[in-house]
């Protein structure tokens, strides 16, 4: 496989991958559905109470958020089945994991109008992509069918996708081997190809979607990747980056340095943020890190020193619905609580959930204020809104 690397700006959803580079690029939460048991953490024995706060969300309200959400999105989506234009299939696939994880049965009409569309979507490749970020796109659709795979009919389209998509990762394929700093990573696939810790957490998400665990090989490698996007020097990460920067626990989104990048940005990919700390964390459960584990331990103390369901840690309202997606993802998979840095413990679903239900718009959408990575898109937070309540209600 041949990668070429492109710089540019792209719209909607190609995301966090490409923070670095552009601020009006999007998000895309491939949220995985948990093959949990091999992907359960080690939180403690007995979680303690949750400190008593606002009042949590009654199920009638959420269930009324919910209705509302899937009612707007209803009212959207367009003839062909899909919610946009823009960029392939990964926006729909978005909101297809979103009504799929709410309990939107395949036969609802507007579900299957867009599984349709989805389904022609996939190339001779393996490919479910149109934009040409195959990888980024077939995980993102690779979650969306295997929500929807309940009598098996999507077998072998899945199959042929979980080819391609194992075939965009670094590895001796490409004549590397564990010590080249792009060992075990994914990108976006074809043109937008080098590695990224996000497009590396969509590709474990939509594998263990397929029923991968910790001894699967892309997940093995894909840990060599995801050790070294922690600010931690470490055995695991000897990058350049690591031992001069913050050596905080946290996690970046790509460490690898280019001179391409404008002015001003240079810096920005070795900062640790919240959405990728979390993505970092999730990876690590899914390899079947402990909780002794050195890098579990310096990210469990990075986002109890960072907790909040108010900002998007390090990037404030930027990619603050993307950043519920993962948290709630890796929480998800952690624990019913979680304790911050000052001891107090927090029920993290019914504190994300209240902010949902204050959020919501009067036409039961979702919008960011903040524009950065297309959030001031009400579809695709929508979509984004509905996959964070299925995470919360899990």
């Amino acid at each position: 496989m041949k990668h070429v690397m492109c710089f540019f700006v792209v719209s909607a959803f190609c995301l966090v991958g490409l923070q670095a580079w552009a601020d009006d690029a999007a998000p895309a939460a491939a949220d995985a559905p948990a093959a949990a048991a091999e992907a359960t953490p080690a939180a403690a024995e007995a979680a303690p109470a949750p400190t008593a706060d606002a009042p949590a969300p009654t199920k009638e309200q959420i269930d009324a958020a919910i209705a509302k959400g899937v009612e707007y999105l209803r009212g959207i989506q367009l003839e062909d089945g899909s919610f946009s234009r823009m960029m392939g299939p990964g926006m729909t696939g978005i909101v297809l994991i979103g009504l799929l994880e709410n309990d939107i049965s395949v036969d609802d009409p507007m579900v299957a109008k867009a599984l349709k569309y989805m389904e022609a979507q996939a190339k001779a490749d393996g490919s479910i992509s149109g934009s040409g970020m195959g990888s980024y796109e077939t995980s993102v659709s690779i979650v969306a069918l295997a929500l929807a795979n309940k009598d098996g009919c999507y077998n072998d389209l899945l199959k042929r996708a979980e080819k391609y998509l194992r075939k965009y990762q670094w590895d001796e394929s490409e004549g590397l081997d564990p010590s080249d700093p792009k060992y075990g990573g994914a990108g976006y696939g074809s043109r937008m190809s080098r590695p990224d810790l996000s497009n590396t957490g969509f590709m474990l998400d939509a594998l263990k979607a397929l029923g991968a665990g910790k001894d699967d090989e892309a997940v093995k490698k894909a840990l060599v990747f995801v050790s070294r996007s922690q600010n931690l020097e470490s055995q695991y990460n000897t990058m350049p980056y690591a031992a001069a920067g913050d050596k905080d626990g946290g996690f970046i989104y790509n460490f690898q340095q280019n001179d391409k990048m404008p002015a001003g940005k240079a810096n920005e990919p070795l900062k640790s943020y919240g959405s990728m700390t979390y993505t970092g964390f999730k990876s690590l459960i899914y390899a079947g890190l402990t909780p002794d584990d050195p890098r579990m331990k310096a990210a469990t103390e990075w986002l109890q020193k960072n907790y909040s369901v108010t900002e998007n840690p390090g990037q404030g309202l930027g990619g603050l619905y993307y950043y519920y997606c993962v948290m709630s993802k890796a929480l998800a998979l952690y624990g019913d609580t979680f304790t911050d840095a000052d001891g107090k413990v927090h029920n993290w679903r019914n504190e994300i959930m209240a902010e949902l239900i204050k959020n919501q718009q009067p036409d039961g959408s979702w919008v960011n204020s903040n524009n950065r990575w297309q959030e001031n898109n009400a579809m695709l937070v929508t979509g984004y809104a509905l996959i964070i309540f299925g995470n919360c209600r899990k």
